[in-house]
């Protein structure tokens, strides 16, 4: 294993199911692109296994140009995408494996790590519901119904002004998801949106990837009203690694557990989990993607947890702040896998 992957610290998550619930298919694409034959087990895999994460929730799809290669053929890329992750796996299924179904959530690790199909929007969908059906049967388990722009089924974020939810379309999507047994993650959505959803849904619903917004007041991150709905369903809310989100001056490792603390404080225990969302190795982003940071930059990092290899380190940090072992397993994966649990048929 290279030594710039190893923990910053001594690995506390010995025997504990870790769940990094948001990470994008970039680092996949960009290598494969230059030729390299298994970026996922030589690239992504040796940072995993130094953070322990058993389970990964893996965007092989989505709205933005990079889920795409670059290209406005969403649906074609992200079956693309699936194709080449099967064929990654499949070179080494002692130590990668896609997880489609209950069984495939392990509360005690067995040393494979899973990655659960998930599309951050639903572009690929191109507005068609055998679309769903079909990304369903080759093992998507997981949709944000936007990312941060519009789209088929309702308004991301950055349309927020307007206060669209969703289209007919997007309720029929959604109503779909809950009888086929996937996930509904409304990271990126607007909170007119966030509303519509929980308003024709029945069951849990999560937000992979967001802070608390009255820890820090940004777009992307949740009011406590908005925390409090996705307890009251029984979902999970994963908090995000980006210094965007997280603020402070200068962000830091401890003022994300200070997100992590008022989402307890809110939410309950049973309810926080860990979301990453790591932009350190995703390679070049196109120039005119409609992020909160300029992606012909430097990618932000946070020091110190700048990617999955230095989780230890959050770790550590819970620790230090008080959170027992019990309740940082549950925010490093319980949660997640739970509700997971649930709602995957």
């Amino acid at each position: 294993m290279n030594p710039d992957t190893q923990p910053a610290v001594a690995n506390p998550h010995q025997g504990i199911p870790i769940v990094e619930a948001h990470r994008d298919c970039y680092e996949q694409i960009h290598w494969l692109n230059m030729g390299e034959e298994n970026p996922v087990r030589d690239r992504l895999l040796p940072r995993l296994v130094a953070g322990g994460v058993d389970l990964v929730v893996y965007a092989i799809g989505g709205d933005t140009l990079a889920h795409s290669n670059g290209r406005d053929k969403k649906l074609l890329a992200t079956i693309e995408n699936i194709s080449e992750l099967k064929r990654l796996c499949a070179q080494d299924p002692g130590l990668l494996a896609l997880a489609t179904s209950a069984a495939d959530l392990r509360s005690i690790p067995d040393g494979v790590t899973r990655f659960l199909l998930h599309l951050e929007g639903a572009s690929p969908l191109e507005g068609n519901m055998a679309s769903l059906e079909t990304l369903y049967e080759l093992g998507v388990r997981s949709m944000q119904p936007t990312w941060n722009v519009r789209n088929e089924l309702g308004d991301g974020v950055h349309e927020r002004e307007t206060g669209g939810g969703l289209t007919r379309f997007g309720v029929a999507v959604v109503q779909r998801m809950e009888q086929l047994g996937m996930q509904i993650d409304l990271s990126h959505i607007s909170e007119t949106g966030f509303w519509h959803v929980l308003k024709v849904s029945q069951g849990p619903v999560v937000v992979t990837h967001a802070n608390a917004s009255s820890v820090y007041e940004h777009p992307r991150n949740l009011t406590d009203d908005q925390v409090r709905a996705i307890a009251e369903r029984g979902g999970v809310i994963g908090v995000h690694t980006l210094p965007t989100f997280v603020g402070g001056n200068p962000p830091s490792i401890d003022g994300l557990v200070t997100h992590v603390a008022r989402l307890v404080d809110v939410a309950g225990i049973d309810h926080v989990g860990f979301g990453g969302d790591f932009v350190k190795e995703d390679g070049p982003r196109p120039g005119k993607e409609a992020l909160f940071h300029d992606p012909r930059k430097e990618p932000p990092v946070l020091p110190g947890l700048t990617e999955i290899h230095e989780l230890p380190n959050f770790t550590q940090a819970l620790h230090a702040r008080g959170f027992t072992p019990a309740e940082a397993a549950a925010i490093l994966g319980g949660n997640f896998l739970r509700v997971l649990g649930e709602v995957i048929r």
